[in-house]
């Protein structure tokens, strides 16, 4: 390494510079560099480092270096660290007495370091850190050197220690200006007022609130008394000469409350505290804080006030309370009257039971010497008494009193009360009948229900004019409960008389419903028969149920053959099937006219086998019903009893109801039977004509087509060998014979086609719809000219069918299409479907030429067409061949056009599984 230069004629003036130096600095780095450098330009060390205390961040601070070098990384963290020289912070001021070996290894050593010597820099109670000076072999400090070294650690010392004071003074000055800003921050922003105040009261500051308090800028308050600011009152005056005295002595007040009059001659109520504040001045100080209570106070005052007029609203109101529960008192025990007359109410059982018990118990009400309670009759004119409550009754319950002698006035009709307060001047007989009894006034009471007058209550005193209006309104609360209690038994009583009524309905409904249930099973039976024997048998098993008897048949009459046909016999002698003579059957002339009658035995007579008949099975009496349909007897059902006279009217509905059901019935097997015998007829000829049509069909194939062949092979013989024998009249007339040939070929080959549709066997397999559609349509590009069409295939639900005929349905609306659009510029064909109403429905729209939409229906018939034959060519075969294979899929087909708009043909098959089935 490069040693330091060493001298022992060391400079004293160079130790007093450097003191001089470090009373310019005022950084502890900056302190710790002056030192090395002084170390290695002094010559007092080959190695030389300060090691700072350990600040803020936690590491300890290493600068310094080696000879003119920086002091490398090694040697620095190895000194950080405290390690090799051990520890130099002891206490020693003095450099180490002593060689400290430096150990071999190690950074310092790294670096030619062979011992080195420690200061501890600090004061007595304080330590800043260690000044290291590191000797190369051999070299060692000089007794000079050492003293040098001693007393540039203590300049150090001195001068960290000057620079620790000056940053603790600078921090405590900063702080205090933080403090005195964030206190006058808190003292102007204060949301309650305060002022400094001299002890004589002289306003000295005044924060921001206290401006806002007074209304007045801080300048216009500064040297105003706090005492001169309380309002000019009794109680003001008094509570400035006690603030004063307080401001004067420094006694500390809280929350006063003082009334104080601002300088816009406002008054406002303030919460005042005063605190006093020691300066350490002459001039004592007293901190003053005012909150604004105004609003409080005035809330106060209003709530003193409301205070005091409630108090006055309740002594009224409990005065009023008093009168009102000495009268709900008096109510109480009229409504336990009422209560206790509602009870014996509901314990009567009629009107008059209700009305006297009412008279009984009005006396708790209405004292008086006479009560009564009449009903008017509007229907019958008069009034009945149903209760009169007196000593010597006059006009006594149940008394029928004519209007005309019933006193009823206008009012009483009304539904108002009203007093007659002396019966002399009531010229009514039943008045003064009252009046003898020594009866003189009066109180009528109308009994309402729905505004009508049912009824009147009357009471009777002996003194004239000796009802008050509380006795009105007392009676008539009475005159209400009686007029609903009787409106409520007249109801009671039409209630039971009603369910009495519909007690006897229940019961003839449910011998009514038990009738129409076997009725209906008997016509499900009927429905279910499949022959008139089974029919009859079944209708006289079931009707047993209703209609009791003991033997029952039912026989059919064949008038004409002299006949009657027992179809069906129930526990009978009787065996059924079978015929009898007409003349061993009793029909009397009522029941061939139609009209049921009973017979008994002695009716018999004329008919002794008949009569034999009824003496074996016991019977005394037989209900004979005639079937007839359209006023002709068609037959007769008998049921007989063992009793004479033994069917009731209820019986002979039953019976007739049972005879009309059995006439329909047997009516409708009848024409059954004629229906099903025509229906075989038809069959059989539809057959025989349908054998003919074929044998129709085979000749027309056969025998047509053999001249047509000639024709067609005649006129190409011409037109090959001959034409130019013949003019242009000639040639235009054999091309006419020629096309008319072939479409005569066509049309045969048409007609064949349709005539097979009907005989046709199906195969119903599921189809892909739209790949039969896309063959049609290649199917009808080999067949035609269409280059210049477009043809548009949608998707296609698929459907179940016959593939091969449903193909020709697609082949013939295409080549129509195909047809109707070649005079089209740019002929378009469009083929699309979809599922509606659970129908697969298929179109084909095309833009020619359309049609008359008046003629949709009729171009499905057979040679029909929409346009001339001269027009466009075909035989009108076509769309009758698609209605027919849609008709024989259980669908249909139908067509929407207009003339130039071009034309629509759709076809609708129903869903797979219907198809299917």
């Amino acid at each position: 390494m490069e040693a330091s230069h060493h001298t022992s004629d060391l400079d004293p003036s160079s130790v007093l510079g450097f003191g001089s130096a470090l009373a310019l600095l005022d950084s502890t780095e900056e302190v710790a560099r002056l030192l090395t450098g002084a170390l290695r330009s002094m010559g007092l060390a080959d190695l030389q480092a300060v090691i700072l205390e350990a600040g803020a961040a936690g590491a300890p601070c290493v600068l310094g270096s080696v000879g003119a070098r920086p002091l490398p990384d090694p040697v620095a963290d190895e000194l950080r660290r405290g390690l090799p020289v051990g520890n130099a912070g002891d206490g020693d001021t003095a450099p180490s007495g002593r060689r400290v070996e430096v150990p071999e290894g190690s950074a310092l050593a790294g670096q030619g370091i062979d011992h080195v010597a420690t200061v501890r820099l600090g004061t007595l109670d304080q330590h800043f850190g260690t000044a290291v000076a590191g000797l190369v072999e051999d070299h060692t400090h000089t007794p000079l050197e050492r003293s040098s070294l001693q007393m540039m650690a203590a300049q150090t010392s001195m001068a960290l220690h000057r620079i620790e004071l000056d940053q603790e003074r600078a921090a405590q000055a900063k702080a205090l200006r933080t403090s005195e800003a964030r206190y006058r921050e808190l003292y102007e922003n204060a949301p309650v007022a305060y002022v400094s105040a001299t002890a004589e009261g002289e306003i000295r500051m005044a924060n921001r609130r206290a401006t806002e308090l007074f209304d007045a800028p801080e300048a216009a308050l500064m040297g105003r008394s706090i005492p001169d600011f309380c309002a000019d009152t009794p109680e003001g005056r008094e509570a400035a000469r006690e603030l004063a005295r307080c401001l004067e002595r420094g006694t500390p007040v809280r929350d006063d409350e003082v009334e104080l009059c601002l300088t816009n001659g406002d008054r406002i109520w303030v919460s005042l505290t005063i605190q006093p504040v020691e300066t350490g001045g002459d001039t004592p100080e007293r901190l003053v804080m005012m909150v604004d209570v105004t609003e409080r106070r005035h809330a106060e005052t209003a709530l003193r006030e409301a205070r005091d007029e409630l108090e006055a609203r309740v002594e009224a109101r409990t005065a009023e309370l008093e009168q009102t529960n000495e009268r709900l008192e008096r109510r109480t025990r009229r409504l336990k009257a009422l209560r206790d007359i509602d009870q014996a109410i509901l314990a009567a059982e009629s009107p008059e039971e209700i009305a006297g018990e009412a008279l009984r118990r009005a006396e708790q009400i209405l004292p008086c010497e006479r009560a009564s309670v009449s009903i008017i009759e509007w229907d019958r004119d008069q009034a009945t008494v149903l209760a009169v409550r007196q000593e010597e009754e006059v006009l006594a319950g149940g008394t029928e009193i004519p209007l005309d002698d019933f006193y009823l006035t206008e009012t009483l009709r009304a539904g108002a009360p009203e007093i007659i307060p002396d019966l002399d001047e009531v010229s009514v007989e039943t008045a003064r009948r009252i009046r003898e009894q020594g009866i003189q006034s009066v109180l009528c009471l109308p009994m309402t229900v729905e505004d009508v007058l049912m009824g009147t209550v009357k009471i009777g005193r002996p003194g004239p004019d000796a009802f008050t209006e509380d006795d009105r309104h007392k009676g008539q609360e009475l005159a209400d409960h009686l007029a609903i209690a009787l409106r409520q038994a007249r109801l009671q009583q039409r209630v039971e008389t009603r369910t009495t009524e519909l007690e006897q309905a229940n019961e003839r409904l449910a011998h009514q419903t038990q009738r129409l249930q076997t009725l209906r099973e008997i016509d499900q039976a009927i429905l279910a028969a499949e022959s008139p024997e089974e029919i009859a048998a079944e209708a006289i098993k079931r009707v047993r149920s209703i209609l009791p008897y003991r033997s029952a048949t039912v026989t059919v009459t064949e008038w004409d053959a002299g006949n009657a046909r027992v179809l069906a016999a129930e526990d009978n002698v009787v065996e059924a099937p079978t015929t009898l003579p007409l003349e061993k059957v009793h029909l009397s002339d009522a029941l061939r006219a139609g009209t049921t009658e009973v017979l008994s035995r002695a009716d018999y007579a004329p008919v002794p086998d008949a009569q034999a008949r009824m003496d074996e099975m016991g019977l005394q009496s037989i209900l004979c019903v005639p079937m007839a349909v359209e006023d002709a007897v068609i037959g007769v059902v008998h049921v007989g009893r063992t009793q004479p006279d033994a069917f009731t009217d209820d019986d002979w509905r039953i019976a007739g109801e049972l005879a009309d059901h059995m006439a329909i019935a047997l009516r409708q097997s009848q024409l059954l039977e004629a229906v099903q015998a025509q229906r075989e007829q038809l069959e059989e000829r539809v057959q025989e004509r349908t054998e003919e049509l074929e044998s129709f069909t085979y000749s027309v194939s056969h025998d047509l087509r053999t001249p047509l062949r000639a024709i067609d092979g005649y006129t190409r013989i011409l037109k090959e060998d001959h034409a130019d024998q013949l003019n242009d009249e000639g040639q235009r007339l054999l091309n006419v014979v020629y096309e008319s040939a072939q479409t005569m070929g066509t049309l045969i080959d048409d007609l064949l086609t349709l005539s097979r549709l009907g005989r046709h066997e199906m195969n119903h397999v599921r189809i892909d719809m739209e790949a039969l559609a896309q063959e049609a349509i290649d199917e009808v590009r080999r067949a035609h000219a269409t280059a210049a069409v477009t043809f548009d295939l949608a998707s296609l639900p698929d459907a179940t069918g016959d593939r091969s005929m449903l193909r020709h349905v697609f082949s013939n609306l295409l080549s129509n299409a195909v047809k109707f659009t070649q005079n089209e510029e740019a002929p378009r064909i469009e083929v699309c479907g979809e599922v509606r109403d659970d129908e697969r429905v298929y179109a084909v729209h095309d833009n020619g030429v359309g049609f008359d939409p008046g003629r949709a229906k009729e171009l499905f018939g057979v040679f029909e067409r929409a346009h001339a034959a001269d027009d466009f060519e075909g035989t009108g075969v076509g769309l009758a061949i698609v209605e027919r294979i849609v008709r024989r899929h259980d669908g249909r087909a139908w067509a929407e056009g207009r003339e130039g708009e071009g034309a629509s043909f759709f076809f609708a098959l129903p869903p797979p599984e219907a198809a299917s089935s």
